[in-house]
């Protein structure tokens, strides 16, 4: 594996940390909008909140494994 190519994973490696801890914050931002209490909110309104928080959980968990992937590729190229 060349230098370029090291460091194109490298750089992957430090796009998909970034994106996950975006996700996770933006998760956390919602999910503190489902559990503090508001008055005039629906149950609709709990149940987007609360799906849209486990959709980012699961986005943010995918890019930390594809992130632990590309960690490993470059480990084993050295």
């Amino acid at each position: 594996m060349t230098q370029n190519e090291k460091q194109v994973i490298q750089q992957k490696v430090t796009d998909y940390q970034r994106f996950g801890i975006i996700l996770l914050s933006l998760s956390a931002f919602l999910y503190l909008g489902l559990v503090l209490p508001m008055e005039g909110r629906d149950t609709m309104d709990s149940i987007f909140l609360g799906l849209s928080t486990l959709s980012l959980l699961a986005i943010t968990s995918i890019m930390y494994f594809a992130a632990k992937k590309y960690k490993e590729i470059l480990r084993d190229s050295e």
